[in-house]
Order: structure tokens, then C-alpha cells, then sequence
């Protein structure tokens, strides 16, 4: 009967997007209308999306980034959407005003270069709820720019295989649990786990797992990348390594194949990457395991210098040294131009293992 045919087309694919490739060769995700649809109700419920907003769409639509953070959950509530062939700062800024835009959306990139636009500090951006940051961990210091232009930060995270609207940091808790994801949304079941696949407690750093009905079930034609991302209680690996505090808010601590072991201890290049940022003279930051024959891996950093500025080598070594543990501070410092960036914004890693010296 109908009902059927529509149950049956509900899990029928719809599309195939295919993940950024950053630390590994792209892989296409298997959408279909199911997902789309909770992906849009938890999208909705978190960030309490109604037909009077607004918001303005830059990304790609070959990447989920630019079909499902935003632009379906909008269309299912009938918001308004601004389009735009590709991301301008100065443009996009001009519209948040005279557009009244309500939600803004952009990876910690995106919202960097408007920052460094001419015209931020002048552009009136009242009318914005709250901005939405995802792809990869937005910079502390940046965070702070954009509350004192009025413009709370929800740091949401997620990925291509599930939602991608996982988890949301609500603006009110974004100085209090800075730094956070957040708490994961209505429809999202999580657990995290370690090497031995038991649940870790509250505080420690182990692998996070997702379940839920916007999970995907199949990698495209890829049937063994599938079998090592769900397991057989349907349970989806992220690949996160991340931590949990007392008041259940999750902390991402980085990427499992990012991790590097340096003299027998773990080493997270977010955490790295976190503290680096801050110096005053670094515009950008990316950190890797490189080999030592001493230690087995080291850090290698690669820096981008904010305009204008001098830094060596030496400098931020001592810096490093007085934020962090010593096992930790990078061993090599490459100063380059820019950092390689796939369409969505988000850094790829993987071009500085094949390709370190690009951009120097």
C-alpha cells in the first residue's frame, strides 16, 4: 500500500556525500530521507529553528557542511536562506546587516577572515542569535572576539556518517564550558570507550561512539570501511578521542589517527594546537606526529604568523614550555604562509604529511 512505499522510500538513498578527506582518503556516506529527517528534528530542537529565521549558505553542497548543518533542517521550517556561490567575508558580513541574518554558520576559518575584514567592527550584526562553528575546534581567543561584538558562539560538532548535528554547546553555557561541544542532542545515543571496548568514566579520554536513527548504514561500494566503522550493535566509531565532565559535557580531544605517541606518552594535537593559538604573533596553527628516533614520534608544528609580525623558533618554544607539559611542546617548528584547507575550510592534515613544505 502507500504507506509502504513511502516507510520504503524513507531508507531508500538519496544521495551520497562524501566525507573531507582530511586526515584520509575521502569516503561516500550513503544519505537517505530518514536521515535527513532527524538530522532536521534535532537540528531543529537544539537550536530552536522556527520560519522567522534567517541564515546565509556559502558552503558546497557536495559537502554535508553545506546540506545539512543548516540549509535542510531551514527548508523543513520553511526559513529563509540566502545564497551564495562561495564564501566572501566582506559580502557575508553586508547581508548578516542588511538581511537581518539570526543564524550565522561557518567552520573557525570562515569566521576568522571576517574578523580580519575592515568592515567587522563596523557592521552591525544585532540582529544574529548566535553564530554556529563546526568542522574542527574553534580557537579560545577567537571565541572571546565574537561575544564582545555580541554574537554568541555554539560550538556544534558532528560528522559526514551521522547527522552531522550531534552535539550543541547552548550560547548561555559558552564562557562557562568554553572549549566545549556541548551535551549531545535529544535523538543522539553516545558512549565512549577505550582500547578494550569498555565504557570509560567520567573525566578520561577514550573513543566516542554514535547511535541513533540519522546514522548511516553503508559506506558507498566500500564494504570494509563500513564493517570497521559500525560494529553489530549498530554502534558508529567516530574516530574522536574525547572526554566527558562531571556536569555530562563533552570535550574533544582529538582525532585517533592524529594521536602520536612521544616517549610512551599521549600526545593530542588539538591540545597542542589550542595553546599555540594563543600566542599573540600566530595567526594559524596545525600540529603532527612526526618520527624521532629517540623519542619514536615528536611534534611537528606549523605556524602561520599573523601579518606584520616577527616570531622565531626559539620564542615559541619558551612560550610552549610555560603552558604546557614538556612531552608535549613540539620539537620541530615550520613557518609557512598558509595552511592547506579543503572547500569546506577545514585544515588537511594529510597535505602536510605529504607535502610539508607547500605554502612555506
Amino acid at each position: 500500500n502507500d504507506n509502504d512505499s513511502f516507510h520504503g522510500e524513507f531508507d531508500q538513498p538519496c544521495m551520497i556525500l562524501y566525507t573531507s578527506g582530511t586526515t584520509g582518503f575521502p569516503k561516500g556516506v550513503v544519505i537517505t530521507p530518514k536521515i535527513l529527517f532527524w538530522n532536521s528534528v534535532n537540528t531543529t530542537l537544539s537550536l530552536d529553528i522556527t520560519s522567522k529565521d534567517s541564515m546565509i549558505s556559502f558552503l558546497p553542497l557536495f559537502h554535508t557542511g553545506g546540506w545539512n548543518v543548516l540549509l535542510t533542517p531551514f527548508i523543513h521550517r520553511g526559513a529563509k536562506t540566502v545564497f551564495l556561490p562561495q564564501f566572501d567575508a566582506k559580502n557575508i558580513l553586508s547581508l548578516c546587516e542588511s538581511e537581518k541574518i539570526t543564524i550565522l554558520f561557518g567552520v573557525p576559518t570562515t569566521l576568522s577572515m571576517m574578523v580580519k575584514d575592515d568592515s567587522f567592527k563596523q557592521r552591525n550584526l544585532s540582529s544574529i542569535r548566535f553564530a554556529v562553528v563546526g568542522g574542527e575546534p574553534m580557537p579560545l581567543n577567537m571565541i572571546k572576539i565574537w561575544h564582545e561584538k555580541g554574537v554568541p558562539i555554539r560550538q556544534g560538532f558532528g560528522l559526514t556518517e551521522c547527522g552531522p548535528n550531534c552535539f550543541s554547546l547552548h550560547q548561555d553555557d559558552a564562557e562557562s564550558k568554553i572549549g566545549s561541544i556541548g551535551r549531545p542532542n535529544f535523538y543522539v545515543q553516545t558512549k565512549i570507550i577505550d582500547e578494550h571496548n569498555s565504557v570509560v568514566p567520567h573525566g578520561k579520554i577514550g573513543e566516542l561512539l554514535l547511535k541513533g536513527p540519522m546514522c548511516m548504514t553503508t559506506y558507498w561500494g566500500n564494504e570494509k570501511a563500513t564493517n570497521l566503522c559500525i560494529d553489530s550493535q549498530g554502534w558508529l566509531r567516530t574516530g574522536d578521542l574525547v572526554k566527558q565532565d562531571s556536569d555530562n559535557y563533552f570535550y574533544v580531544v582529538g582525532r585517533k589517527k592524529e594521536m602520536f605517541i612521544s616517549g610512551g606518552e599521549n600526545v593530542y594535537p588539538i591540545e597542542v594546537e589550542r595553546v599555540i593559538a594563543q600566542h599573540s604573533s600566530v595567526d594559524e596553527v596545525a600540529v603532527i606526529g612526526d618520527k624521532d628516533e629517540k623519542w619514536g614520534e615528536v611534534g611537528k608544528a606549523f605556524i602561520v604568523r599573523k601579518k606584520g609580525y616577527n616570531l622565531s623558533e626559539d620564542e615559541l618554544k619558551v612560550f610552549c614550555q610555560g603552558n604546557m607539559a614538556n612531552f608535549k611542546v613540539p620539537k620541530k617548528f615550520l613557518f609557512i604562509n598558509e595552511l592547506p584547507k579543503g572547500s569546506s575550510g577545514k585544515i588537511l592534515k594529510k597535505n602536510l604529511v605529504d607535502n610539508p613544505k607547500k605554502g612555506i
